[in-house]
């Protein structure tokens, strides 16, 4: 709503976090890395948004016998059954008491599977500067690390996540 239009209703003017939403939006820098960002416990993560394919709820899980432990079962998602993963013990954290626990859908097809993250995805971008060399993470999580980046004192990964999750089940 544009301040001109507001006045003429006599409304009042939008609060500064309301009128930032209201702004055109800002042009995006070509050179940026645009990535689907996420949290499995203290670990931030990042996908390609072609990547990763559905955010749902949790649904119900069936546990499979004498799986590893990072596998929690298999999900039915609209008739299709995928394996579903959850990552903390991988990078030696524990979820987030507060956040919701999502699955997020990586891959497509025969080739999905789920993971459990910690609350809702969203949406950064990186300037190319921000990539740094990954710092030391366990044997298993550094061998599939695509690119770390910088979000001011935070390192964010990127994974081959098609390569993690296969380590899990391997």
């Amino acid at each position: 709503m544009n301040p001109t239009f507001a006045n003429s209703l006599g409304l009042p003017p939008l609060p500064p976090e309301l009128a930032a939403l209201a702004a055109p939006a800002t042009p995006e820098d070509p050179n940026e890395v645009v990535r689907q960002a996420f949290r499995v416990g203290h670990m931030r993560l990042l996908a390609p948004f072609a990547k990763a394919s559905e955010l749902t709820e949790m649904p119900n899980v069936y546990p499979l016998p004498r799986m590893p432990a990072n596998m929690l079962g298999l999900v039915n998602l609209h008739g299709r059954i995928m394996p579903l993963f959850d990552l903390a013990a991988l990078f030696e954290t524990e979820h987030l008491p507060r956040e919701k626990r999502m699955l997020l859908v990586i891959g497509h097809g025969n080739d999905a599977a789920g993971i459990v993250i910690d609350g809702l995805p969203r949406r950064m971008a990186f300037a190319p500067e921000s990539r740094i060399l990954p710092p030391a993470l366990p044997e298993g999580p550094a061998a599939a690390i695509v690119a770390t980046y910088l979000a001011g004192d935070d390192a964010w990964f990127e994974f081959d996540y098609a390569q993690l999750l296969d380590q899990l089940v391997s």
